[in-house]
């Protein structure tokens, strides 16, 4: 997928209570990890690439740090584009290195998208590493619990049909 723009990922959108506290420890920045695992606030840890298709914001979020502060600060940046861009869904492609989250941080990230998802029609999540799948699956459990309309896919060509068209049981 060719992305048209590119954000550095070094800004963080706090919309709510548990990422506006995170922010106010660390500067509202993301920096790359030091050894102790505390953030740097000099380099990003991510890299989002986005293009906007009609109402569909298409992302591919790139990296090499896969945690929790991380995927706090892209899901906000993600946000704020769509919500700029006036896009009802989103096609997140995720290529960064590491682990998946676990279930209690899916939750979290649920808990955290929460106040955001009335934005948004649908939300597909593509995980190319299959061995991902069933953690990210969790992540479709916790959104669904909250009535967000978040699905998650191996294939981003059936995420982005789905995003067009739905499916019979929507």
């Amino acid at each position: 997928m060719r992305m048209a723009a590119v954000c550095a990922g070094s800004h963080v959108r706090l919309p709510t209570a548990p990422r506006r506290a995170y922010a106010a420890r660390h500067g509202g920045r993301m920096g790359t990890h030091r050894s102790t695992g505390r953030p740097q606030l000099s380099e990003p840890t991510y890299r989002l690439a986005f293009l906007v298709d009609g109402d569909i914001l298409k992302v591919q979020v790139s990296g090499d740090v896969d945690a929790q502060p991380v995927r706090l600060a892209y899901l906000g940046e993600i946000v704020a584009i769509a919500q700029a861009r006036n896009c009802r869904k989103v096609l997140m492609i995720d290529r960064k290195k590491g682990s998946p989250a676990t279930p209690e941080e899916h939750g979290e990230l649920a808990l955290a998208f929460r106040d955001a998802a009335s934005m948004f029609d649908r939300i597909a999540v593509v995980e190319p590493t299959a061995e991902f799948l069933p953690a990210m699956q969790h992540g479709e459990i916790h959104a669904l619990s909250l009535d967000i309309n978040l699905r998650i896919f191996a294939d981003a060509g059936n995420a982005e049909r789905w995003l067009r068209f739905g499916s019979a049981d929507d």
